[in-house]
This record gives structure tokens, C-alpha cells and sequence, in this order.
């Protein structure tokens, strides 16, 4: 058994142990501030469609929850166009999370983009334990130019360097002069 009520401009349903937020301010039918939160209980995902989205899904220029589209996305999934922070992180500019993918600066355990930094870095400069790219920085670097342990590339310098430009210093000690 189950109640909703409407309290302070807030629906709120009650059951056993559970609890659902249905908040939307300044109404339901236009709201700036959506704060949808409680469907995992029922087996329905809440949406959130705001200015300021909260919820299991949220749509909203900053938004928040289990997956989160806009300009600002914060979640598990997180989709935007300025900055994402989640699990997975998907921006044009600014991205930071586990997985990390921006067409700027991604930042995360696996991180794609223009500027990369992580355990994995995949970009044009590229810092992280495996870095990959035209600029590569880390224990391992692939690039053009890699600076690493083991550094992979036409130049750069390493501990291990397998570079065009130190084969092509062996082939020079045994050409005849």
C-alpha cells in the first residue's frame, strides 16, 4: 500500500521502507528545478526535465543522476556539451571520470581527447601510464614524439627507446664512410 500526497509544492509518494521524490518547482508543468528521484523501487527510471534536472534520468542545462544529459552533466552516464563528470563521461570540452571522452581535455583511468591524461591516454598530447599520441608522456609512450621508459616513435628519449631516430643513428655507425 502506497500514499501520495502533495506537500510543499513537492508530490511524494510513501510506500514500505521506500521513498520517491517527485519535486518540480515552480510547477509540474513548467519547471525550473526537477528533482525526480525513487523509480529503481518500482522498476520505472524518473525523468527529470528542468533548468536543474535531478533524477534517476536528468535533461537539463546542469543536471544530475543515473544518467545525465546537458550543458552540465553529473552521473553514472554522463552526456554533455561543456563539462561531464561520471563513470562514463562524454563532452565536447571538459570531461573527467572513469571513462573519459571530450573533443578537449578528458581526464580518467581511460581518457580520450585532444589533451589526454590518465591511465590510458589516447590524444594528440597524450600523459598517462600508456600514452598514445602525436605528444606521448608515460611509462609507455607512442608517438610521434615520446618521452617515456618505453618510448615508441620517430623522437623523443627513453630508457628503452624504439625510435626512428636512434635506428637511424645504429644504421649511421655502419655505413661506410
Amino acid at each position: 500500500m502506497h500514499k501520495r500526497s502533495w506537500h510543499n509544492g513537492m508530490w511524494e509518494t510513501s510506500r514500505w521502507n521506500q521513498r520517491e521524490i517527485d519535486y518540480q518547482w515552480p510547477s509540474p508543468s513548467l519547471p525550473l528545478i526537477s528533482i525526480r528521484i525513487g523509480g529503481a523501487h518500482t522498476g520505472r527510471k524518473k525523468v527529470a526535465i528542468g533548468l536543474i534536472a535531478v533524477g534517476d534520468i536528468a535533461i537539463g542545462l546542469i543536471s544530475a543522476g543515473g544518467v545525465a544529459f546537458g550543458l552540465i552533466s553529473i552521473g553514472a552516464v554522463a552526456i554533455s556539451w561543456l563539462l561531464s563528470l561520471g563513470a562514463v563521461a562524454v563532452t565536447h570540452y571538459l570531461a573527467g571520470g572513469a571513462v573519459a571522452v571530450s573533443g578537449w581535455l578528458s581526464v580518467g583511468a581511460v581518457a580520450i581527447g585532444h589533451w589526454a591524461a590518465g591511465a590510458v591516454a589516447i590524444g594528440e598530447a597524450a600523459l598517462g601510464a600508456v600514452a598514445i599520441g602525436q605528444t606521448a608522456v608515460g611509462v609507455i609512450g607512442i608517438g610521434e614524439s615520446a618521452y617515456a621508459i618505453v618510448a615508441i616513435g620517430q623522437h623523443g628519449i627513453g630508457l628503452i627507446p624504439i625510435l626512428g631516430d636512434f635506428f637511424n643513428w645504429i644504421k649511421g655507425l655502419f655505413r661506410a664512410s
